[in-house]
């Protein structure tokens, strides 16, 4: 039986207190049965009637999500039409009979529900439709906007990044872009001092525009330069269908894939294996494909699908693709964020996306989904274990590309449920999350492209800039990130480039398992242009480069097989023993910031990576495999304390106090009555300061200083080293690591601070990270017979680019 959407008392109360109203209708599940198969695709059109169908006539019985969940054994696939004009509304088309097919309706609206027996499906389904009512919340007629902030410091670009703001990964030395959903958003940039041009005034509107464009084209273009041909936006149910084609177009070159854990809305995230004989455990490199880890980010999927049409349609006459697809194994999950993804994409449908309309519904429910478009996160409901997808205008879910054990809990990554950049309560407590951690340790995943939108980049960790450059940057880690860039015309450089960053895929896996990891930020300006643009990064027509990301894919696929970039087993055992490579570890994370700005203690993870082999009949095998050493033990960390830390030093308000001035704030040469300059010293020897915390803190969140922290050089001149203005809190605070010894000073802005409430300041130290010296790991090999019996064991050692012949006797 289908799970009915149940709205708990909890959850109401939290929609309540973000001014959304969320409330299902009441259904009971159906159960239907088709005597036959229906051989056609179910959501092309109503077919009432037909051989291998269902029909329900439903009428919407409140404006928001129409929600048709469908459960059968074998493959049975759901749509949902207007019964007026025959549009389609909602559809599920996965592998499977385990469906749900959501769209957007308003209150009255005649509905034909249309559920379809797949070939090999059993005769009977249950089915259940009902719809939850979605009322906005009040925005107070502010349009969803994107806006060019100035941060011309990397103090400020990471002090504008830990505000908990829907930044992009558009930047420069000069600031970033930050798409803004709520008025008091702007309020909080202006409480940090913070100064931005508007560059889109209204999203939505320009979205509308862009569909408009994307209609044009479709009429214009019978099929694009895509290896699919596609011409506009696919819909979740359109990427299950194309999945589904390519199985049944060529099953000797690509199997399914359903990965294990359900999202929050209980659906299941699919992809595709692409090689000659897929089925077989056959040790090839593996290649994993990622898009929509954000949900708004729809060419991300667009993409990492119509790689998967390259390598399928191009294998019987294109030499190149044939030799790559033979020697490898491809992996492409086009969405990781199904729920978001849906959301998203379903509310520009009705925004006039796509092959859409121009926006008909009523006004109320068009408003709403204007800030659904441009939802970032997942559907979870805060830290509950329910769903609740909603538009962006309420910040709900967790940002999947926080939530992996890579360096989670740092700067860069939202702390409170409403961030943007949220990163969970815990690292991989997100179901997109783990699939991919599970998937990335049962392979040997060499190569890993995660594509996001928009900036034109190609990133490479780390994420944080206290790292440093990964082990692996001059041994083609590097290399390969500047070739892809020189061939979809993008910049090449680390993740921390811009502001840190903590929690992300690449962090994770890179650093976990050594398989080199790669951010595609696709395109120039927009999170989903027309769709044009799509066509051209994909063909290197957007840029003077040469191969666009199709040219990029291909010389990732090319690292992949060359045994020059990860490591190889190979020689002989006996013909069905099964090779085991096992290894277990605790991934640390940062030093956890708590939603006070305070760092805690880093918490620990338990990764297993587990993969395995299956020898053939001649008893011969090649195993493709990352180096036995992890990257986060290959290099010394920390270092040795060479005396205490000095004791604490605290500094207080003067009289007169400062005039409030909340424009001049963190300007170049603000006026001196509106700051306070505080002098502090960092001794030096024999104390060891690994780390200084400067922190000032007062009464009422309803006061606001704000803290720029610079050295003083020996001619008096002030360099900037650290600055803090967040706004509605109780405190500010700059954290400096490894600070060198000398004189500071700690200047306090009076944003809005009235003479009743003073600040009190304090310098706190802290010694140096404890000193752990490079390591070698070693992977467990085993052998094993049939029911798991080990025969063999040894620790393999095996570095990037070595191969290592192995006699296994067992």
């Amino acid at each position: 039986m289908l799970r009915s959407l149940i709205l708990p008392a909890r959850l109401a109360w939290l929609a309540a207190g973000l001014g959304l109203l969320v409330a299902p209708s009441a259904a009971s599940a159906e159960s239907i049965a088709a005597e036959q198969a229906f051989e056609r695709t179910c959501f092309d059109r109503r077919v009432d009637g037909a051989a291998g169908t269902v029909t329900r006539r439903v009428t919407a019985e409140a404006s928001g999500l129409l929600n048709a969940r469908l459960s059968a054994g074998g493959d049975w696939d759901v749509a949902v039409f207007d019964a007026d004009s025959g549009r389609t509304v909602a559809a599920a088309a996965g592998f499977g009979a385990d469906e749900l097919a959501q769209g957007i309706v308003s209150e009255g609206q005649q509905l034909v529900v249309q559920a379809c027996r797949q070939p090999g499906a059993g005769a009977r389904a249950s089915l259940d439709v009902r719809t939850e009512q979605v009322s906005a919340p009040d925005a107070g007629g502010y349009r969803p906007k994107q806006v060019f902030v100035a941060a011309p410091t990397r103090a400020r670009r990471q002090q504008l990044a830990d505000l908990g703001l829907d930044l992009t990964e558009h930047g420069s030395a000069a600031g970033i872009d930050v798409v803004l959903h709520r008025r008091a958003e702007e309020e909080q940039l202006r409480r940090a001092g913070f100064q931005w041009v508007v560059r889109v005034a209204d999203l939505a509107a320009r979205d509308r525009a862009d569909r408009r464009e994307d209609r044009a084209y479709a009429r214009a273009v019978p099929a694009s330069g895509l290896p699919s041909g596609r011409t506009t936006y696919r819909r979740l149910f359109e990427y299950e269908s194309d999945l589904k084609q390519l199985v049944a177009e060529r099953p000797d070159l690509v199997k399914p894939i359903t990965l294990r854990n359900r999202t929050w809305e209980g659906r299941r995230v699919m992809g595709v294996e692409i090689t000659r004989e897929p089925g077989a455990s056959d040790g090839k490199p593996v290649f994993l494909q990622l898009g929509a880890h954000h949900a708004r980010e729809w060419p991300s999927s667009e993409h990492a699908l119509e790689w998967a049409f390259q390598l399928v349609r191009g294998y019987d006459d294109d030499e190149r693709t044939r030799r790559l697809v033979d020697a490898t194994r491809t992996i492409v999950v086009p969405i990781v964020n199904p729920d978001g993804f849906n959301l998203s994409r379903e509310a520009g449908e009705v925004n006039g996306a796509g092959g859409g309309r121009a926006g008909n519904e009523p006004q109320n429910i068009a408003t709403w989904l204007a800030t659904g478009e441009y939802k970032r996160k997942n559907c979870r409901d805060g830290n509950s274990d329910r769903a609740l997808c909603t538009g962006a205008a309420t910040g709900l879910g967790t940002d999947p590309n926080r939530n992996y054990a890579g360096f989670w809990g740092g700067p860069g990554a939202g702390t409170t449920l409403t961030d943007e950049t949220y990163r969970g309560p815990a690292p991989f407590s997100e179901p997109e999350t783990r699939n991919v951690r599970e998937f990335v340790s049962r392979r040997q995943v060499t190569t890993l492209i995660s594509n996001h939108t928009f900036s034109n980049l190609v990133l490479r960790p780390p994420g944080l800039a206290s790292e440093g450059p990964p082990p692996d940057e001059d041994r083609g880690y590097k290399a390969l990130g500047d070739a892809m860039a020189a061939a979809n015309g993008y910049a090449s450089q680390y993740g921390y480039q811009l502001y840190d960053t903590t929690g992300s895929t690449d962090d994770w896996s890179y650093y976990a398992t050594g398989g080199f990891g790669y951010t595609f930020e696709v395109g120039p300006s927009n999170f989903h242009p027309p769709f044009a643009d799509v066509v051209a990064e994909w063909e290197g027509t957007s840029t003077a480069a040469a191969g666009g990301n199709r040219g990029a894919y291909y010389l990732a696929q090319e690292s992949t097989a060359d045994p020059a970039r990860h490591s190889l087993l190979a020689g002989r055992a006996p013909a069905g023993a099964t090779l085991r490579l096992r290894k277990s570890f605790l991934t640390e994370t940062s030093p956890v910031v708590d939603e006070l700005g305070r760092e805690g203690e880093r918490r620990s993870v338990r990764d297993t990576l587990d993969s395995t082999l299956l020898v053939g009949r001649d008893g011969a095998f090649s195993w493709h495999v990352n180096p036995s050493t992890r990257p986060i033990v290959a290099r010394d960390r920390g270092r040795a304390a060479t005396g205490s830390p000095s004791a604490s030093q605290t500094f207080a308000e003067a009289p007169p106090d400062e005039v409030s001035c909340q424009d001049a704030a963190f300007a170049p040469t603000p006026p001196p009555t509106c700051y306070e300059d505080n002098p502090i010293t960092i001794p030096g020897a024999p104390a060891d300061n690994g780390r200084a915390s400067i922190r000032i803190d007062w009464g009422a969140p309803t006061s606001d200083y704000d803290m720029a922290v610079y050295r003083r050089g020996s001619d008096g001149a002030l360099t900037p080293v650290g600055v803090s203005g967040q706004g509605d809190t109780t405190f500010e605070q700059v954290i400096l690591a490894d600070p060198a010894p000398g004189e500071y000073v700690a200047r306090v802005f009076a944003y809005e601070a009235p003479a009743t409430d003073p600040w009190a300041g304090e310098v706190t130290f802290a010694g140096p990270e404890p000193f752990r010296p490079a390591r070698k790991e070693t992977w467990r090999l085993t052998c094993e017979r049939p029911r798991g019996r080990v025969r063999e064991a040894r620790d393999v050692l095996i570095e990037r680019g070595e191969r290592q012949d192995l006699d296994l006797s067992c």
